[in-house]
């Protein structure tokens, strides 16, 4: 008995060791793979800051405008590329250097920013007023309040957001109380992004409020795509544990690719790494891929309407169908920035040699933000 004890210690001993040397095995290869990813993403980005400078020198607004969202990541280069932005003679290019300047606090910008308090355009104005008081100026906010009462959709959404941004929390019974409020001048589907657009406003001031969590876990099932992918992302944002299964059914299930990409990108910030495969295929989403895709959609819901109409449409337009593909893979490329592996450093650093501008700028702006 003593000899079949001795053995079973001897076997528990060895064992205890070979499970100590895997985990420090693993441990290793994880540290490994790290430090491998980290110089991955060092290598690149140099062609990232020269992607993002060439964007911002573009003829298409949308591009300027990507690449100050971008540089929000690359502070060196920011105040060169807001400064300019802001005599953009585009609207959202100038409201998109305005929350550059705010968000990093570019100081030597701010009576610049100030001017633009007069511009035309209403965002903008609510731009100017956050980026001014960012930069620790003495400003009145009660205009920003009240757009979110009287301004357009658009202009109501954005002073939602940089409210949430200011961080002042005795703004929340104002965002809830014009949450609740009637739009009657807003459509059935902007007044559903608008309060969504209040609710992540809220979320962020206090990211405890159970309620506003309800309103934003239940848009998650809106029929409105572009509702549920907002609502999805600010719940991996706020890392809202609670909603893991639910996303990970959205990835299994048939929905629109950009709805699996943002629920993979959630479940990423959530410490989810197998999600981590639906990001990276959708980075290679190409117009055979989006194709395969239109033509299950009209076989699944039928030829009629005018949506099936849209999509026949889309097949026709070889470059309308290029742009959506594009936009498919510039939202992943987003998506990869949150993947710490080198599978997804690889993917971005060939991603800033994408034919479409907007992706080589999202591969680039991750590419920043990871790599700070």
């Amino acid at each position: 008995m003593a000899t079949i004890r001795a053995a079973v210690s001897r076997y528990r001993w060895a064992m205890a060791v070979a499970f100590c040397l895997a985990v420090f095995m693993s441990g290793q290869a994880e540290a490994q793979g790290a430090d491998e990813t980290k110089i991955l993403l060092l290598q690149s980005k140099p062609k990232a800051y020269a992607v993002i400078e060439a964007a911002s020198k573009s003829e298409n607004p949308r591009a300027r405008l990507a690449a100050l969202e971008a540089a929000q990541h690359a502070p060196d280069i920011a105040f060169a590329l807001a400064r300019n932005g802001l005599s953009d003679e585009n609207p959202a290019v100038r409201f998109a250097a305005l929350v550059t300047v705010g968000k990093l606090k570019i100081n030597k910008l701010a009576d610049a920013a100030m001017d633009l308090m007069r511009d035309d355009n209403e965002s903008v104005r609510a731009a100017a007023l956050f980026a001014a008081k960012r930069c620790g100026k003495d400003v009145d906010l009660s205009p920003l309040a009240g757009m979110l009462a009287t301004g357009s959709a658009g202009a109501r959404a954005n002073a939602a957001m940089l409210i949430g941004q200011l961080g002042d929390k005795q703004a929340i019974d104002m965002l809830r109380d014009m949450a609740a409020a009637p739009m009657t001048r807003v459509s059935p589907a902007e007044r559903t992004w608008v309060r969504l657009q209040y609710a992540e406003a809220m979320i962020r001031l206090d990211p405890d409020d159970a309620q506003v969590l309800g309103t934003i876990r239940a848009s998650v099932y809106s029929n409105l795509d572009d509702v549920r992918i907002l609502a999805i992302q600010i719940l991996g944002e706020v890392g809202d544990q609670s909603v893991q299964g639910g996303l990970a059914h959205i990835i299994k299930r048939d929905n629109p690719i950009q709805v699996k990409i943002a629920a993979a990108q959630s479940l990423v910030r959530m410490g989810d790494k197998p999600a981590a495969k639906v990001i990276l295929k959708a980075a290679g989403y190409d117009e055979q891929q989006l194709r395969k895709d239109l033509k299950s959609y009209l076989t699944n819901a039928g030829a009629a309407g005018p949506e099936a109409q849209a999509i026949r449409d889309l097949l026709a337009d070889d470059k309308a169908r290029a742009r959506a593909a594009a936009e498919v893979r510039a939202q992943a490329a987003i998506g990869l920035g949150y993947v710490k592996s080198k599978a997804a450093a690889e993917r971005l650093s060939a991603l800033l040699n994408d034919p479409d501008p907007i992706v080589r700028i999202a591969a680039a702006s991750s590419i920043l933000r990871a790599s700070r």
